[in-house]
Parts: C-alpha cells; sequence; structure tokens
C-alpha cells in the first residue's frame, strides 16, 4: 500500500482482527521480540516481550510511506493491547468492587442479627427473672397456707376439723 492511497491496510481484503491486519508471520516488521501473536482460542492479542519486559519497536524496512505504516499499524496494535488490557483491569476492579459491597451488606445484616439477637436475649432474661419472682410468690403463698394448715391440725388435736362441744 502507498502512503496517502487512501486505502487502510485493513481495507485491502487481508485477514481483519478488530479493525487492524493481523500479522502472524512477522514478515515486514522483522522483529521477532516485538510481534503481536493470537493466544489461543481467546482471541486477545498479547504482546511478546523481551526478557527485560521493554517494547522492541518494529524494524522498519522498505519506503518512508511503508515505514510510517508499519509505525501505525504498530501503533494500533499496541493500543488495542492496552484496550484489551484496560478492559480486563476495570473488570476484574468492578468484580472487586461487588464482592466488597456484598461484604459490606452482609456486615451490616450482621450487625443487625447481633443487635436482634442481643435484644430477644434480654427480652428472654426478663421473661426468666418475671417467672422465677411469681415463682417464689407462689412458694411463699404455698408456704402460708401450709403452715396455717399445719397449726390448725396441731390446735384441732390431729383432727382438721374441730370439734368443739
Amino acid at each position: 500500500m502507498a502512503y496517502g492511497s487512501g486505502k487502510p491496510a485493513w481495507g485491502r481484503g487481508g485477514d481483519v482482527e478488530d479493525g487492524v491486519p493481523n500479522r502472524r508471520n512477522n514478515a515486514n516488521s522483522g522483529n521477532s521480540n516485538g510481534s503481536y501473536q493470537r493466544a489461543g482460542e481467546s482471541g486477545a492479542y498479547q504482546y511478546q516481550s523481551n526478557a527485560n519486559n521493554n517494547y522492541q519497536p518494529p524494524q522498519l524496512t522498505g519506503a518512508f510511506a511503508e515505514q510510517q505504516t508499519q509505525v501505525v499499524e504498530d501503533t494500533m496494535r499496541t493500543q488495542i493491547q492496552a484496550e484489551t488490557t484496560a478492559g480486563g483491569v476495570l473488570a476484574a476492579m468492578v468484580g472487586q468492587k461487588q464482592q466488597l459491597q456484598n461484604a459490606n451488606d452482609d456486615t451490616w445484616a450482621m450487625r443487625t442479627n447481633v443487635a436482634n439477637a442481643q435484644r430477644e436475649l434480654k427480652e428472654l432474661q426478663m421473661k426468666a427473672w418475671k417467672k422465677k419472682q411469681r415463682l417464689y410468690g407462689i412458694i411463699g403463698l404455698l408456704s402460708t397456707v401450709d403452715l396455717v394448715l399445719f397449726f390448725r391440725i396441731v390446735q384441732c388435736g390431729g383432727s382438721f376439723f374441730c370439734r368443739r362441744y
């Protein structure tokens, strides 16, 4: 393609991925360490860098117009790779935000449950105390009745009904 011909590289009918031609064989750049290659079945591009993880620009050959086309194509590949990485990071951050929000909601639900449990325990303690006091009252009343009846039996000489005649 000649520079300024009005036809972009992906408009020539070649293999197109995300609007950028796919250079699987890396024929034009001459750089084996700085090429984009398709990663497995996922279809995503991954940048293959050298051991220092530094960007290696393509080795430019040919006329100035072809060199500029190669630079633009490499720039577009880098942009697509950066956007893909940014999209993955953003998706991970959205997932983490949702996890944090769920954890926060669970924490508040747990605090509410604990407060309700404390309130219910206090109510149960109060009910148990009231029952205990009522039982003490019943015990006292029955003890008084038993004592009165005991004195009556003693007073009547062993009989519950006193005969005074």
